[in-house]
């Protein structure tokens, strides 16, 4: 199928925001982000000690405003608001908004279903759902961590009591709405060997989409990511990704993440040079943190830049082979030999 049959679909994304992709990519500017807007979380994943972290730290309001007119500048066409939980941000409705003003296609990932079931005052309707809000303003993508096919299992290792009953509750109030669900996976020390479970699940929950994170370590002192139940060997975590392409081939469940960069993840475990794909960190897709730092990935230390001084020409850098940050090296792939627009169009339009 040929791009311009993606962007001129009815049962796509809207015109606007596939005309930005298109536009983007043809001029060589497009470009994704992770924006983490704060560093509160109500989960106390055994994988992440970002809500250890003190101060709790909330972007300011209009500086991010300005933020992500920066970032639309610099031709990012889809952007995930992260944290932390970017739902205990007061102005993530408000940031997804001026998101949406700039034809970026938006997600949100949510850690704590429970968040979603709240009521944020705005300037109309203010006894709506914070979900229906997220519509209104243009929000396209809710992911929610989803890491276990038992209930018990999901609510231990993210220490939030009645998880799936406020996650079933959650899903419901989306499903009124016109915002994709997808099952945030990751692949850890329980499911690697029990992938089909945690599909089943998710599917019967309600979720349109299934998403996979590769587990990693950061080095970041911004981003701590690790813990001991993701310290699989290499093989499980093939084991695991074995299993994810399985079931991508049979078409039995909507997963998005494509064969190809999952086949170049397990090159790259067995052998890091034999990856076929290295990955855009840094130019292509980008990590801004809540001190409006730029970092090629949320894996290392380095900073870019600061987003309010960061220019174009910060963006020309060497590329990255060091870790297997699933996003990051999953959208990358396409910025090497052998992809077309085509190919980038359709990944976005199921996912991104």
């Amino acid at each position: 199928m040929k791009y311009t049959d993606y962007f001129n679909s009815d049962k796509q994304m809207t015109s606007a925001k596939c005309k930005n992709i298109a536009k983007n990519y043809i001029s060589g500017r497009l470009r994704f982000a992770q924006f983490a807007i704060t560093n509160a979380c109500m989960a106390r994943c055994s994988f992440c000690d970002i809500w250890r972290q003190q101060p709790k730290v909330f972007v300011d309001k209009e500086k991010t405003l300005i933020a992500i007119d920066k970032l639309a500048d610099l031709g990012v066409s889809h952007l995930i608001f992260t944290g932390g939980d970017p739902l205990n941000h007061k102005d993530t409705v408000a940031f997804v908004e001026r998101a949406a003003q700039h034809n970026i296609h938006t997600m949100v990932l949510n850690a704590a279903p429970r968040l979603l079931l709240r009521r944020l005052v705005k300037n109309y309707r203010p006894d709506e759902y914070i979900v229906k809000q997220l519509d209104n303003a243009g929000c396209d993508i809710i992911a929610i961590s989803f890491d276990s096919g038992d209930p018990e299992t999901m609510e231990e290792q993210r220490q939030l009591p009645n998880l799936m009953a406020e996650m079933t509750q959650a899903m419901k109030i989306l499903k009124t709405t016109n915002i994709k669900t997808a099952a945030c996976v990751l692949i850890w020390d329980d499911n690697y060997d029990k992938i089909e479970d945690v599909c089943e699940r998710a599917t019967n929950m309600g979720f349109d989409l299934i998403c996979f994170n590769y587990p990693t370590f950061s080095n970041s002192e911004v981003y701590p990511l690790g813990g001991k139940w993701v310290s699989l060997s290499n093989e499980n975590v093939i084991t695991g990704l074995k299993k994810v392409i399985q079931l991508k081939k049979e078409k039995k469940y909507n997963i998005v993440n494509e064969i190809s960069s999952m086949e170049n993840i397990i090159n790259y475990l067995q052998d890091p040079a034999s990856a076929k794909f290295s990955c855009y960190g840094g130019q292509r897709t980008l990590f801004v943190d809540w001190f409006f730092d730029v970092h090629p990935c949320m894996q290392v230390p380095d900073t870019i830049g600061n987003i309010f001084t960061l220019e174009e020409k910060d963006l020309v850098r060497p590329h990255c082979n060091e870790c297997n940050m699933s996003w990051f090296r999953d959208l990358s792939m396409y910025f090497n030999d052998g992809h077309s627009i085509s190919d980038v169009a359709s990944s976005v339009l199921k996912l991104i």
